[in-house]
């Protein structure tokens, strides 16, 4: 992690991944910090900002702004949820924040199992991100399992509607999870007509760019959704979906509208409308999955 003294004030930077191109990096001015320790796992950070609210760092990389999450949060939730005909059981992998359930327990599904492998992520989320989970790791039906989730996965077979993998860049306890035998796992651990969600970085990332060319390996019906979260400033971010049978192309409009408007859905920023346009992808993108 960087800290820097620019132009009289105290700027904080993001670490350079791995691999990733050096030159050009993200940076804010933080107005105080509100928390800093490490857990068995990884180095936790939150600071207060002025532009991005609170902003939640693990091992020197940023993962959410409580300005920004929503957007993130509800197109990795809400296009899975909407793609089925009727989600009941949810497997989330990472996701200790909260926000990834939060926008799950607003479809009522009847189970859900959260696995995160660091169980101080979702305390210290509970106590100084309250706003990420807004009270859902209340939910009755919520079953939280502090595990390795490679492990876990490979319990279930034909059990889940849908599987949320919410997970860090792949640099810390998350490096596994990132692999094409996880993904065929997950694959197995669906129902027939089950649906998974990732979470796949930039457009231009490079492990992104490796993660949707093997989901698109693994699954038989493979879909890129793209929105720009402003806490992850250098490109669109990518959210990209899998399914063994549903024909995502063959999901209309009308369909996704009468399912919103039942369930009476509250977002900020997921629509139909959002749904549809989030697919189209400039014609130089094909390079990038």
């Amino acid at each position: 992690m960087r800290k820097k003294f620019l132009f009289g004030k105290n700027w904080y930077f993001e670490d350079i991944k791995p691999g990733e191109p050096s030159t050009s990096n993200w940076g804010v001015m933080p107005e105080k910090e509100i928390y800093s320790g490490r857990s068995q796992f990884q180095k936790i950070e939150i600071f207060e900002t002025k532009k991005f609210g609170k902003i939640l760092v693990l091992d020197g990389l940023v993962q959410l702004s409580t300005k920004y999450e929503h957007v993130y949060h509800e197109m990795l939730v809400h296009p899975a949820m909407f793609y089925h005909q009727k989600p009941e059981k949810v497997l989330i992998i990472g996701g200790g924040d909260g926000g990834t359930l939060r926008e799950v327990v607003k479809h009522k599904v009847k189970e859900i199992f959260l696995v995160d492998i660091d169980k101080k992520i979702i305390e210290i989320s509970k106590k100084y991100l309250p706003s990420v989970s807004a009270r859902a790791f209340n939910y009755k039906r919520l079953k939280i399992f502090n595990e390795n989730a490679l492990n876990f996965v490979k319990k279930y077979k034909n059990y889940f509607d849908i599987v949320i993998n919410d997970l860090t860049d792949p640099i810390g306890p998350s490096r596994s999870l990132w692999s094409i035998g996880f993904y065929r796992d997950i694959l197995r651990a669906l129902k027939e007509n089950g649906i998974a969600a990732f979470q796949t970085a930039y457009f231009t990332e490079r492990f992104g760019r490796k993660a949707r060319k093997r989901i698109k390996k693994v699954f038989p019906f493979f879909k890129v959704h793209k929105a720009f979260v402003g806490c992850f400033p250098f490109d669109e971010h990518t959210f990209t979906f899998g399914s063994k049978k549903i024909n995502f192309d063959k999901i209309t409009l009308k369909q996704i509208k009468s399912k919103y408007k039942k369930i009476n859905l509250k977002t900020k920023y997921y629509s139909p409308e959002i749904h549809f346009s989030s697919q189209v992808l400039p014609k130089y993108y094909v390079n990038y999955y």
